[in-house]
This record gives structure tokens, C-alpha cells and sequence, in this order.
């Protein structure tokens, strides 16, 4: 598997990029098929800091770590990308074998005393079109999805935090995302698309997404969504979790809540 490493605004020696392989080659086991790998080095204040994006078994893992020099960040990255990455297949493997392409679901009991079903969504990455017939499939008007990146481009543009929502408002279907502003990863607003839908053809979909000047998305903990959710009488809510900084979507399922989370 051809690694692709890069410096942003530095210089990576063959002695790193020998030292990166070699401890990147230990996570290769895990996986069946790895489509591609890419490590990017950079300097952020005094620290210098190691990403590491992997493609492989359908499946998108991203881990970041900071240390005093690079080497020292591969090591503390790829011990947190193999936790990460063993945890995920643990998980999958209890529920199902080792088929990526569905929901986990947890039950769970909030701060406040609220018991809901906690719902972590299918980790495959895939495009905007896709989300939506997955979410026709499903037979729901709500999705919450990992968005496919094909290049890590920015070092803070996915920080694993690339999950987006399309659901249905009114009589139309919106998609949000977030805005990525700076280096750690933080935002400072939501991108929302109004969804033109031409064609459902499976085949052959014709989706316009036009952006809007706005977002109705709301932000709050998630003891604040399930008060404000219990009161609105709405079947299904999407908002942004600000206690974990993603966005999640509440939904009634029977007499309890079900909240719609990323994969962690």
C-alpha cells in the first residue's frame, strides 16, 4: 500500500518518511482492503503535529496528535489511531461480522434522567447524493452521514468532524455542514443547501443543492435538545450537540427519544 506523506510548509526527511511507514505498516493488519493512506506533518505554534487519514474496508479513520517533535508524534498518533481503529471493528464484528454499512445502537440515559436509544451512524463515507437515496432507502426524512473526502486539503477541514445532515423542512430537504475557520478545528457557522430534486432515479439522480443565505439549525447540549425537543411536538430534530461539537438528530422512536450520533 503506497503511503502518500506530505509537509505543510516544511520539510519531511527520508528519515521520517522511513520512520513514518514503518509504524504505519503495523495498522495494515486490521484492515482487508486499504485503498489509500495519507499522513500530513505541520507545525502549529511550538508543537509539531502528525494527521493521518486511511481509507479501507469501506470505512474512513482520521486521528491528530501534537508533540514536541514529529517523531514523537507518529508514535502517540498511531497508538491512538489503532485503539481507534480496533474499538470501531470490536464493535462492528459484536453487532454484525465485519460489515461496515449500518447504525449501532446503545441504549443510554442522559445527565438529567432522560432514557433515549443512542444511535451511532454507518462510519462509510459517502457523497451528498448518496446520503440522500440512503435516505430514501431508509424510508425516513432525516440522514445523518459521513461526507466522503477524497484529499485531506486542510489540515483542520476534517478533524473526523466531516458529518453532515439533509433532512426534510417543510415541503423541502435541506442539507447543513459545518464550516471549518481554523487550525483546531473550530467553526463559526453552518452551511445549509436547499436540496432541487430533478430525479430519484437510483441510476441516475439529478440533485441541485442551492445555498442559502441561512441555517436553521440550532445549538445545544443534549439535556437542552431533548427539553426543547419533548416540547416542540416535532417528529425529528437535527441540531448541534455543543457539548461534543457535532451535529446529532433527535427523533421520537415509540414512547422514548432516539438520538442520531457520529461514530466516535
Amino acid at each position: 500500500m503506497k503511503i502518500k506523506i506530505t509537509g505543510r510548509h516544511i520539510n519531511v526527511s527520508e528519515k521520517l518518511k522511513e520512520y513514518a511507514e514503518k509504524r504505519i505498516s503495523k495498522i495494515e493488519k486490521y484492515f482487508q482492503q486499504l485503498i489509500d493512506i495519507q499522513l500530513i506533518f505541520y507545525v502549529e505554534k511550538l508543537d509539531h503535529v502528525a494527521e493521518l487519514l486511511i481509507n479501507g474496508d469501506s470505512v474512513q479513520f482520521h486521528a491528530r496528535e501534537k508533540a514536541a517533535d514529529l517523531f514523537s508524534a507518529i508514535d502517540l498518533l498511531i497508538d491512538k489511531m489503532e485503539k481507534q481503529i480496533v474499538r470501531f471493528k470490536d464493535k462492528i464484528q459484536s453487532k454484525k461480522g465485519v460489515d461496515t454499512q449500518f447504525d449501532i445502537s446503545y441504549d443510554f440515559k442522559s445527565d438529567i434522567g432522560t432514557e433515549a436509544l443512542l444511535t451511532q451512524v454507518s462510519n462509510k463515507p459517502i457523497n451528498n447524493i448518496e446520503a440522500f437515496l440512503q435516505m430514501k432507502v431508509n424510508k425516513k426524512d432525516f440522514i445523518l452521514f459521513k461526507k466522503r473526502i477524497p484529499i485531506m486539503e486542510n489540515d483542520f477541514y476534517y478533524a473526523n468532524k466531516n458529518y453532515a445532515v439533509i433532512f426534510k423542512s417543510g415541503e423541502i430537504f435541506k442539507l447543513a455542514e459545518i464550516e471549518f475557520k481554523n487550525n483546531n478545528g473550530e467553526f463559526y457557522s453552518f452551511i445549509e443547501y436547499v436540496l432541487d430534486v430533478k430525479d430519484e432515479s437510483v441510476t441516475n439522480p439529478i440533485i441541485d443543492f442551492k445555498k442559502n443565505s441561512s441555517c436553521e439549525i440550532e445549538k445545544f447540549t443534549l439535556d437542552e435538545a431533548f427539553n426543547f425537543f419533548g416540547k416542540s411536538g416535532k417528529e425529528y430534530m437535527p441540531f448541534f450537540n455543543m457539548d461534543i461539537g457535532y451535529f446529532n438528530i433527535l427523533s421520537r422512536n415509540g414512547k422514548r427519544f432516539e438520538v442520531f450520533v457520529p461514530v466516535f
